[in-house]
């Protein structure tokens, strides 16, 4: 089990602690619970995050927010906050059996959003639909804004709070987290706000039978939904194959792709490129050598010098790599990668003949991932570089083969990943003093 870095224990004490005091004095400050509308609404919220669409670090996702907002515009903070913590333990955690420590910082969140996202109702001038039998047309203009601070409130901390979480866990700059990760859920929220207004309409209206009427379509919607989530993860299925048949070709090139995907979104990072971008850019150095499926397994695996022929057989493999990808719509995208990551920065590399900036900021990332792994991997007719003696080679060759922020970029982010400062600085000094190229 990976161990949980100090900053996300003290996170999740804090966490809890808050959120603990918060239910309490709210708890204290309540005039009547009812636990019927609490277990029936609870029960709801539960099965809806037990169903659940399992999304990329984020979790899942679920229609359990519709349910949570319709109950409270029905009822009292405490209400919601109880009602709330029903999501803490679901299905799907008791199955895989999720640690406490999980329940636990789940459970806070939910108390945090619901109560938070309560009170902002009540105070901005919200009420509770239950006592005034439902909304009308008149109501609208006075609500809509209690409505609206009620929902982004609720957004704002549930986003925040997890994001923060994984800020801690995987060491990425929380606003990247939130814009990668919870940004695209704006839609989702807003448009599950006024399905729970038409939920708790439907309460006031119907009761609990008009309810479990609704909620029959958004099982349907589920499905659909599952689909489209399955569909990416068959792409993802795709890409690793394709991955498998470059490497089962070259059995020293094996792990390659994946190493040049790491150093590439190293890169990105230092470069603090946007992570929807950083997610293709993993993609694009996962597939740059796709196009050596087409070229003959004797020259990729020859143990000696290739001859002018052979070398150029290998120079059409970024031609070969589009023509493998092109009429695939979802890799359209990480095509200038495989088009010109063997372009140099002075226009005398292979590709398109491009220089400069002219060569995609892709294409760049990836020319240098490569050309690094490529360095400090043993070939059939080399031994392997030391990270540093690579990185001293690229230093050497910026401004004719790579981009010098790119490289700069990998030397800083290796400087952070693997402790290499001292070892370049006692190069640099050994350097200086025989005349040599310094790495800086």
């Amino acid at each position: 089990m990976q161990k949980m870095p100090t900053k996300v224990k003290i996170y999740s004490i804090l966490l809890f602690a808050g959120a603990l005091g918060f239910l309490i004095y709210l708890l204290f400050a309540a005039r009547h619970l009812s636990w019927a509308h609490i277990i029936f609404f609870g029960f709801l919220v539960w099965l809806a995050e037990s169903l659940g669409i399992d999304l990329p670090k984020v979790g899942a996702v679920s229609v359990s927010f519709a349910i949570l907002f319709a109950v409270i515009l029905l009822f009292d903070p405490p209400t919601a906050i109880l009602v709330s913590l029903f999501t803490t333990v679901v299905w799907r955690d008791i199955k895989e059996r999720s640690s406490i420590y999980k329940w636990f910082v789940n459970g806070s969140i939910a108390v945090l959003e619901a109560g938070i996202a309560s009170l902002v109702y009540q105070y901005s001038g919200g009420f509770s639909l239950l006592a005034r039998n439902g909304l009308t047309y008149s109501d609208f203009p006075s609500i809509l804004i209690p409505l609206a601070l009620c929902a982004a409130t609720y957004f704002l901390i549930n986003t925040s709070l997890v994001a923060i979480a994984i800020s801690f866990l995987e060491n990425i700059p929380i606003v990247n987290v939130w814009l990668f990760d919870m940004k695209w859920l704006i839609p989702n929220y807003f448009a599950l706000a006024p399905l729970g207004i038409i939920f708790a309409q439907i309460y006031v209206i119907a009761g609990a039978p008009g309810i479990i009427l609704i909620v029959m379509p958004l099982l349907v919607a589920r499905e659909a939904f599952k689909v489209y989530m399955r569909l990416r993860d068959a792409y993802a299925d795709m890409v690793k194959s394709l991955v498998t048949a470059i490497e089962a070709k070259d059995a020293y090139t094996r792990g390659h792709s994946e190493r040049v995907a790491k150093y590439s979104e190293m890169i990105a990072r230092q470069l603090k490129i946007p992570e929807e971008k950083i997610e293709l850019l993993k993609y694009a150095a996962l597939l740059h050598d796709v196009g050596k499926i087409g070229v003959a397994k004797r020259i990729l695996c020859k143990p000696s010098q290739l001859t002018m022929d052979e070398y150029r057989k290998v120079q059409e493999h970024p031609d070969l790599g589009v023509s493998i990808v092109k009429d695939v719509e979802f890799l359209k995208d990480v095509i200038p990668a495989i088009q010109h990551h063997h372009e140099q920065f002075n226009g005398t590399g292979y590709g398109g003949g491009l220089e400069g900036d002219s060569i995609p900021l892709v294409a760049r990332i990836v020319a240098v991932a490569d050309a690094f792994d490529a360095m400090t991997s043993v070939r059939p007719y080399r031994d392997a570089m030391t990270q540093l003696e690579a990185a001293r080679e690229m230093r050497v060759c910026i401004g004719t083969q790579f981009d010098v922020d790119i490289v700069d970029s990998l030397v800083d982010a290796l400087d952070m990943e693997e402790k290499l400062r001292p070892q370049f600085i006692e190069e640099k000094s050994t350097s200086m003093e025989e005349g040599q190229l310094t790495i800086d």
